[in-house]
């Protein structure tokens, strides 16, 4: 009897200690397909914030291009025309006086009018150069290369291979603003003296390189905190293009961007 009495013991025991281990098995498992939910949740809101955050920022861009398009349309039809205008007149009083002082008063006047006026037309090109919607990308690079130098700030020296060609004019201009926002980071961040930019077209697509002799970066610690580099990739994505940026510290920076032909 007794050892009828262990057995059923035993019994118990070894039936309990299994349900145990079942029990904790079935919470390990329930927990572990709980933080998996948890970890799919978070990875689908995170994927939202920026979903969301790309569209904020291409918004405003796109509010970006319509308020230049507005401000260079201003600058160029009523600014620079009043500007024509007053330089006309002062042009009037200097012939129509006999004092000297007026004349030169008056010639003064029509030099400070033509640096205004100048400074009017490079602002209105800036904002939305006009040699990008007749003539294509290259010229535009070109004319911007051409007023950067004309600055002293810097050098710019382009190239351009292969047979050119156009493509939709809102990415043409998105590859452009791509163009001017690494050449503003060359002269305000990096303290470059050299801005290298080289085009080339082929059967393939377009690939245009800009690379600078500046003070470099780190670049997991800009894409980490830099707006400007979350820009250059939210331009580049609505030109339907990819960019790869590369930096050293002390050595310069490099960013090149490919757009196949046939996208």
């Amino acid at each position: 009897m007794e050892g009828t009495g262990n057995s059923e013991i035993l019994l118990v025991y070894l039936i309990g200690t299994i349900g145990m281990l079942l029990l904790a098995g079935g919470i390990f498992f329930f927990f572990i397909a709980y933080q998996k939910r948890l970890l799919h949740k978070q990875l689908e809101l995170n994927r939202l914030v920026r979903s969301q955050q790309e569209e904020m920022i291409k918004n405003t861009i796109q509010a970006q291009e319509n308020e230049r398009k507005r401000i260079a349309r201003d600058l160029h039809d009523e600014v620079g025309a009043m500007l024509s205008v007053v330089k006309l007149n002062v042009g009037r009083i200097e012939k129509k006086t006999e004092e000297e002082k007026a004349k030169g008063l008056a010639a003064e006047t029509k030099s400070y009018l033509d640096d205004v006026i100048l400074q009017v037309r490079r602002i209105s090109r800036a904002l939305l150069p006009p040699s990008l919607e007749k003539l294509g990308l290259y010229p535009a690079i070109e004319e911007l290369a051409n007023w950067v130098n004309k600055s002293d700030e810097l050098t710019i020296e382009t190239w351009v291979n292969g047979e050119q060609f156009r493509f939709d004019t809102k990415q043409e201009l998105a590859v452009f603003r791509v163009v001017q926002e690494l050449v503003n980071n060359a002269i305000k961040h990096a303290n470059a003296g050299k801005i290298n930019i080289n085009l080339r077209f082929s059967n393939r697509g377009l690939a245009l390189t800009v690379s600078d002799n500046g003070r470099g970066f780190l670049l997991d610690e800009k894409m980490r905190t830099g707006l400007g580099l979350r820009n250059l990739e939210s331009r580049t994505e609505m030109a339907n293009a990819k960019i790869k940026l590369k930096s050293w510290p002390g050595k310069g920076t490099r960013a090149i961007l490919y757009k196949q032909i046939n996208d």
